[in-house]
């Protein structure tokens, strides 16, 4: 056949039309132009990169009769064997068929001979890693000390699976993969001298789809030229690919953002309809979304999103309108969503699911709003206990969502100097001066449930602060608390003992949590005279009741009641902060 493919006719045949390799070629034809020419070197690098044509343009800088160059001529007889491959001071050694120790033995045999009639001898050394640990071990001595006018090229695409003793002796280089534009732009310069009409979308369309490496873009490109001839339309480009119209896209994030999630159902039932793959959508709307949320974080930035100057104004206005904020959360509910598409029996269902997901997500301002109201619900008094029928209303105001409810006598908070509810003295308070969130569980109380929240709090407190502190205090109860003292029931008398002979940690860590010093005694445990559940002296309850305390607690706290009625929302589970887990 004489037709040659893309890839081989143009591969470059100079360190000048190597794309995007400039640190490796530098280096080279530096060392060629300097006469410090290694031994050995290894090329490693992805697939379609260039580590073959590298070898083979070295080769011919080293052997061409106007060398040592780094620009070899292309037309002396030693340049055009070279390229045709058949060169006999040049070789090229597929390691993946020829693993074993027998083939380095013979490449060993043939290095011993005299460069004729060029003026190097080189082995180029494809897939160096699949060779046996036999081969390898074979190529050591003549790797680290060979002929002169010698030269090893080892490529490979998997560097570490190589020896360290051979990586030793080499020289490396890695090869990185092309950028999008790199390959769309050597793409171009091929179809203007074939005199390929095509568009610049779609030259960036098969660049994509090459992932960044060069041989494979090219041989896409010669894909669609079977298909569509000298004159390649984008839709040629879309079907070959299954690629899915980026104004689609567009459409149907913009409907997104414009929270109209019929119209987003609408655009991809079509492109579903007609064909896209939900997986495939799925990927190009989670791409689309990144180059949206980095033009919306760096709208002026170049190289970070690749595109046409009408392309990147277009992303650019929907950025604008999207936002950063909402843009992010909607490419991280997309994400979540993407799990669920490998293994789904109806993956279109759940594509169309998470559109509805992103058009019913919450701008980044009513997010804002309801986090304020949130804090300024958690800075309302609750009433005493912590365990009212509803949500405390602070005085002088409406209750957040336009509630105007006037407080009930229970429900008003105690003046300055009077008896706290528990009989207790009121602590002192400096004039004007607003109670912390730890001053308000430090107030004497006697209620299980406010008990239980002091409690949990405390462990909070000691789990930032002191942790094996905090794991002492594990199950253990609050079962008084008065102005200046607790009274802790353990769980055990192993924790029994565990907290006596940290008292003085736990002082502190009580002193610093109340803001003022604290004394705290712990209650005597004994276990049952049958050995069966184990109570303290004060009469601790059986831990079932302990959880369905805590339950109704949760469910009784004005501030959660009030969240969820703002937000909408449900109790779906109750996790005590000791750890314990209740349904």
């Amino acid at each position: 056949m004489s037709y040659q493919v893309i890839a081989r006719k143009w591969r470059p045949q100079t360190f000048d039309q190597v794309t995007g390799q400039e640190h490796v070629t530098r280096a080279l034809r530096n060392a060629v132009l300097g006469s410090r020419i290694p031994h050995a070197l290894v090329l490693a690098g992805p697939r379609g990169v260039g580590k073959t044509t590298l070898a083979r343009i070295l080769a011919r800088s080293l052997n061409c009769d106007e060398g040592p160059t780094d620009t070899p001529c292309g037309t002396c007889a030693s340049c055009a064997d070279i390229i045709a491959g058949n060169s006999s001071d040049v070789q090229e050694i597929d390691a993946a068929s020829r693993t074993g120790v027998n083939d380095i033995r013979a490449v060993i045999e043939a290095i011993r001979y005299a460069p004729s009639p060029g003026k190097h001898r080189i082995f180029v050394i494809d897939e160096v890693h699949q060779l046996s640990s036999a081969a390898f071990n074979a190529l050591l001595k003549t790797l680290e000390e060979p002929p002169p006018s010698s030269l090893f090229v080892l490529a490979t695409t998997n560097p570490e699976k190589m020896p360290a003793t051979i990586l030793s002796r080499c020289q490396r280089y890695d090869l990185r993969l092309f950028t999008t534009q790199e390959v769309a732009g050597r793409l171009e310069e091929i179809c203007r001298e074939e005199g390929i009409e095509i568009s610049a979308s779609s030259l960036r369309d098969l660049a994509r789809e090459g992932q960044g490496s060069m041989r494979d873009s090219q041989t896409l490109l010669d894909q669609a030229l079977a298909y569509g001839g000298d004159k390649v339309e984008d839709s040629t480009i879309a079907k070959m690919l299954d690629l899915v119209d980026r104004h689609v896209l567009e459409e149907i994030l913009a409907a997104c953002i414009d929270s109209d999630a019929a119209k987003a159902l609408t655009v991809a039932h079509k492109a579903l309809k007609a064909g896209a793959d939900p997986k495939r959508m799925s990927d190009s709307l989670a791409a689309y979304l990144r180059d949206l949320v980095v033009l919306s974080v760096a709208p002026n930035a170049e190289g970070l999103v690749e595109g046409g100057e009408a392309e990147l104004k277009s992303l650019g206005e929907l950025a604008r309108r999207g936002g950063t904020a909402r843009l992010r959360r909607m490419f991280k509910a997309l994400m979540g969503e993407q799990e669920d598409l490998a293994w789904a029996p109806q993956p279109g269902a759940v594509l169309e699911m998470a559109l509805v997901r992103l058009a019913t997500l919450p701008s980044g301002q009513d997010v804002a709003e309801l986090l304020e109201r949130l804090h300024r619900l958690e800075k309302t008094p609750s009433p005493p206990g912590g365990s009212g029928p509803g949500p405390a209303t602070p005085t002088g105001g409406s209750a957040p969502g336009g509630r105007g409810k006037k407080k009930s006598p229970s429900q008003t908070t105690a003046p300055k100097g009077a008896p706290a509810p528990s009989g207790q003295p009121a602590p002192k308070k400096e004039a004007g001066a607003s109670p912390s969130p730890q001053h308000q569980a430090a107030e004497p109380t006697r209620e299980p449930g406010a008990l239980a929240a002091v409690m949990d709090r405390l462990r909070v407190f000691a789990a930032k602060d002191n942790q094996p502190l905090a794991a002492s205090l594990e199950q253990a109860r609050l079962t008084k608390h008065a102005e200046d003292s607790l009274q802790i029931a353990p769980a055990s008398s192993f924790q029994a003992k565990r907290l006596a002979d940290r008292i003085d940690e736990l002082e502190d860590l009580a002193t610093r949590f109340f803001q003022k010093t604290t004394r705290v005694e712990i209650d005597h445990f004994a276990e049952t005279p049958t050995g069966g559940a184990k109570t303290s002296k004060s009469g601790a309850r059986p831990r079932q009741q302990q959880e369905r305390e805590k339950i109704q607690t949760a469910l009784n706290d004005p501030v959660l009641n009030d969240a969820i009625k703002v937000l909408g929302g449900e109790i779906v589970k109750i996790v005590p902060l000791s750890g314990e887990q209740s349904t």
